[in-house]
């Protein structure tokens, strides 16, 4: 199991350390404020109070055994960059850097770093896509191109099969899942709705209105399906 450092916990760093802990991996989070450290240090393994740019602070806590590093350092970019460099030193072979501006990701790169991350660049290309293709659910980017999403059946596809439909060769998106909406009777007599979601669709299994169909494709294609049924 890897052993990761995350430095800068904000929001987003915060989230980075707390969910890697939850997965099971030994996580150290780093920030120079002590009350935001106070803040996580039940969550994860080891959260510490120190410069993230002195040297002999991160020589002390052995961050030169870490795997990986995540610098979440936000809006100080002086900070992030030297940070990084301190890293390269300690001899830190996997380090990812969130970049907030294009000169600090062309110095990132001068760097030889390989992994950036760019937060509001991410976002604004999932909500620029959101919007032209008038999603329906839920949406995941997960390449420059394809993305991941929830879709309402369209009504005119109601009672069919995804056989009868061919959706693949038709649209050329796949259908990895249908998530689907089950009455239930609780103790008072009050109907409720639970959601289950059927991994592997059922060829045969008629569509219904309360369905929502998990889909992969490209944004042209995605785009061309929900035209068509004016999602």
């Amino acid at each position: 199991m890897k052993n990761i450092a995350v430095i800068g916990l904000g929001r987003f760093g915060s989230k980075i350390a707390v969910t890697l802990s939850q997965k099971g991996f030994d996580v150290i989070g780093i920030d120079s404020k002590p009350d935001i450290v106070e803040d996580f240090k039940d969550l994860i393994d080891q959260a510490v109070v120190l410069d993230s740019t002195d040297e002999k602070a991160m020589r002390a806590i052995q961050m030169d055994a870490v795997d990986v590093a995540v610098i979440a350092i936000g809006s100080n970019i002086q900070s992030s960059l030297l940070t990084t460099a301190l890293l390269q030193k300690l001899g830190v072979e996997e380090i990812h850097v969130r970049a907030i501006s294009t000169l600090q990701q062309n110095i990132l790169l001068s760097m030889g770093i390989k992994h950036m991350i760019n937060i509001e660049e991410e976002m604004g290309k999932q909500l620029s896509s959101s919007l032209t293709l008038g999603k329906t659910g839920r949406f995941v980017q997960i390449s420059e191109k394809h993305v991941l999403m929830e879709l309402n059946v369209p009504v005119d596809l109601v009672g069919h099969s995804l056989k009868e439909l061919d959706i693949r060769t038709t649209y050329k998106i796949n259908v990895v899942g249908i998530k689907q909406f089950l009455p239930e009777v609780d103790d008072d007599g009050e109907i409720r709705y639970t959601s289950r979601m059927m991994e592997i669709p059922d060829p045969d299994y008629p569509l219904e209105e309360s369905d929502v169909l998990v889909v992969v494709g490209t944004d042209a294609c995605i785009n061309k399906f929900v035209k068509a049924y004016h999602l």
